[in-house]
C-alpha cells in the first residue's frame, strides 16, 4: 500500500531471498529474485512521489538503462513528452548499484561481503545515500522481501528503519507454528502431525493419520528455508493398509516412506532425511478436491501495533499443486470476504505474539462445500509474498488504494489483473530485455495510462539466460487480463520467430 508524501521520500532496495542457497539453485532464474520488485519501486517511489531511489541488484540488471526508462516512461500518455527533461529529471532520481556475482548466495551475503572490495564500495554508497537525505528530513527505509539479520544490522548502521517483521520472529514462519497461529485464530486445517525429525517419529505420526482414514499425505520441512514446495515430498498409501495387523502398519508405513514423491528432484531420499533431522517436518493431509483454488492474503503490520488487509489472490500453482507460479488478483467473490476476516485474524494473533511492523501473508485452501466454499489454512509466511511486485505496481499505476472488499477502483471502474514470474519457453534464451520492452511498448497490448490498462513487464533480466520473464497483466474484467496474457505469449512467439 502506498503511504501518505507528506515528508521527502528516500528508499534504498535491497530485496534479498533469504531462503536456503541449494534452493535457489534449483528455482529458475532465481538469483533474479531481487529484481522482481523494481518496477514497483520506481512507479511508487519516484513517480508517485518525486522521492529518490537507490536499489542493489546482484548479478547486475542486463539493459539496466532501458529497463529504468521503461517503468519511468509508463505513466507518460505522451510519447513525445516522456522523452523530455522531465523524464531525465526523474531519471536522475532513481540509481542501480550493481554487484557483479552471479552466485546463489543471498543478495545480503553479496552486499556485505567483508572480503569483498566492491561490497565495502556499494556500503559506502548506501551510507551517503542514508545520510544525504537523513539531512534533507526525507523519509529514509531501507526495503527488504523478507526478516533478515544481516540486514536489520546494515539498517542499524545506516540508521534507518527497516520494512520486515524483527528476525527474531523468523521460528513463527515454520510448517508447525502457522499451524498452531490458525488455531489460536480459529480456522481449520487439513490433519496433521506434530514436528518429526526421524523416519521412525514420522512413521508413528503418519500411522495416527491413516487410522483416521487419510491416505494421501504431504510432507513438508518446517523451515522457512525452502519455498516455492521444494521442502514438501507427496506421501500416497494403498488402502490396503488400514486392513494389516496393528503392528505391521507402521513397519509398511517405514517401508513406504522413501518412495515419497519429492517436490525437489535434485535430492534423494536420504538428502530428505538429513534435512528432517535439521529442521523436522510434519505430516499433513493431502487435500484433493478438484477444484481447489489456493487464495491468499496479505497483510500489513503496522508500526502502531494495527493489522491492515493489503490484498487476496488466487495463486496460479504449478503442474504438481506445490510451486507457485503467477496469480489472479482478486480472489474470488465467492471467497474473499472471509479470506479477509481470516487473514486479518492471523494478523491479530501475529501482533499477539510481539511481532510489530512488517508483511505477513497467508495461504488457504478452498474446498467445496455445498453451494459454497470452506476455506483451510494452509501456510503463513512472515515476510513479503510474491504477489507483492504485482499488486504494488498495479496500486501505483492506477493510483488506487483496495476498497474495504478488496477491489481496485479508479472513478467507480474496477480493474482486476492477471500475472505471472513463468512465463518461459528455450526458444526465448537468447532475447534481451531491451528487445521483449520495445516489442511490448510498440504493440497494442503495451500499458496504456489513459486506459489504464495493459501488460507491464518484470523481472526481464532472465530471459537472456533462462528463456524466462514475468509480466501483470491489467483489464476491466477478467477476461480481458487473460487474452492480455494470451497476446504476450503469442508476442513471445513471434519475435522469437523473427530472429
Amino acid at each position: 500500500m502506498t503511504e501518505p508524501h507528506r515528508r521527502p521520500t528516500a528508499r534504498i532496495h535491497i530485496e534479498s531471498r533469504e531462503c536456503s542457497p541449494q534452493l535457489l539453485e534449483r528455482l529458475t532464474g532465481a538469483t533474479y529474485f531481487p529484481e522482481r520488485l523494481l518496477g514497483p519501486a520506481i512507479i511508487n517511489t519516484v513517480c508517485r512521489r518525486d522521492g529518490h531511489l537507490l536499489y542493489v541488484t546482484a548479478p547486475g540488471l542486463i539493459d539496466a538503462d532501458q529497463q529504468v526508462d521503461y517503468y519511468l516512461g509508463l505513466l507518460s500518455d505522451d510519447a513525445h513528452e516522456a522523452g523530455t527533461g522531465e523524464l531525465r529529471r526523474k531519471r536522475d532520481l532513481v540509481r542501480i548499484v550493481p554487484l557483479d556475482d552471479a552466485s546463489t548466495r543471498w543478495l545480503s551475503s553479496k552486499v556485505l561481503d567483508p572480503a569483498s572490495t566492491r561490497a565495502a564500495s556499494v556500503r559506502e554508497v548506501l551510507r551517503e545515500f542514508a545520510d544525504t537525505h537523513r539531512r534533507t528530513g526525507a523519509d529514509v527505509r531501507l526495503s527488504y522481501f523478507e526478516p533478515s539479520r544481516p540486514l536489520e544490522q546494515l539498517a542499524r548502521e545506516l540508521e534507518v528503519p527497516g520494512t520486515q517483521p524483527s528476525a527474531s520472529h523468523i521460528p513463527l514462519g515454520t510448517k508447525h507454528a502457522g499451524r498452531q497461529i490458525f488455531a489460536a485464530a480459529g480456522i481449520p486445517v487439513p490433519a496433521g502431525s506434530n514436528v518429526c525429525r526421524d523416519t521412525a517419529a514420522l512413521a508413528a505420526e503418519v500411522t495416527e493419520l491413516v487410522r483416521a482414514g487419510k491416505r494421501t499425505l504431504v510432507l513438508k520441512l518446517n523451515s522457512t528455508a525452502y519455498g516455492g514446495g521444494l521442502g514438501n515430498a507427496l506421501l500416497t498409501l494403498d488402502d490396503g493398509i488400514a486392513s494389516a495387523p496393528d503392528d505391521s502398519v507402521e513397519q509398511q508405513i517405514c517401508r513406504a516412506l522413501p518412495q515419497s514423491s519429492l517436490m525437489d528432484p535434485k535430492i534423494t531420499w536420504d538428502d530428505y532425511v538429513t534435512l528432517m533431522k535439521e529442521s523436522g517436518v510434519i505430516a499433513e493431509e493431502m487435500i484433493t478436491d478438484v477444484p481447489l483454488p489456493s487464495p491468499s492474503f496479505q497483510g500489513r503490520l503496522t508500526d502502531r501495533g494495527t493489522v491492515e488487509a493489503v490484498s487476496t489472490h488466487d495463486q496460479v500453482l504449478g503442474a504438481n499443486g506445490q510451486s507457485y507460479q503467477g496469480c489472479t488478483f482478486p480472489a474470488h467473490s465467492d471467497y474473499r470476504q472471509s479470506i479477509i476476516e481470516y487473514g486479518l485474524r492471523v494478523g491479530e494473533v501475529l501482533v499477539e505474539l510481539g511481532v510489530n511492523g512488517g508483511d505477513y501473508g497467508v495461504d488457504f485452501l478452498a474446498v467445496r462445500s455445498g453451494s459454497g466454499w470452506r476455506l483451510l489454512g494452509c501456510e503463513i509466511n512472515l515476510r513479503a509474498t510474491a504477489t507483492k511486485h504485482p499488486f504494488t505496481m498495479a496500486v501505483g499505476l492506477l493510483g488506487a488504494e483496495p476498497t474495504a472488499d478488496g477491489r481496485l477502483l479508479v472513478d467507480n471502474t474496477e480493474y482486476v489483473y492477471e500475472a505471472s514470474d513463468a512465463i518461459m519457453d528455450q526458444r526465448y534464451k537468447g532475447l534481451r530485455p531491451a528487445q521483449l520492452i520495445e516489442a511490448v511498448t510498440g504493440s497494442p497490448i503495451g500499458f496504456d495510462p489513459v486506459e489504464k490498462t495493459g501488460v507491464v513487464l518484470h523481472m526481464m533480466s532472465p530471459v537472456m539466460e533462462y528463456g524466462k520473464f514475468g509480466a501483470l497483466c491489467i483489464g476491466r474484467n477478467r477476461a480481458q487480463a487473460t487474452a492480455l496474457m494470451r497476446q504476450l505469449h503469442d508476442l513471445a512467439q513471434q519475435l522469437t520467430a523473427s530472429r
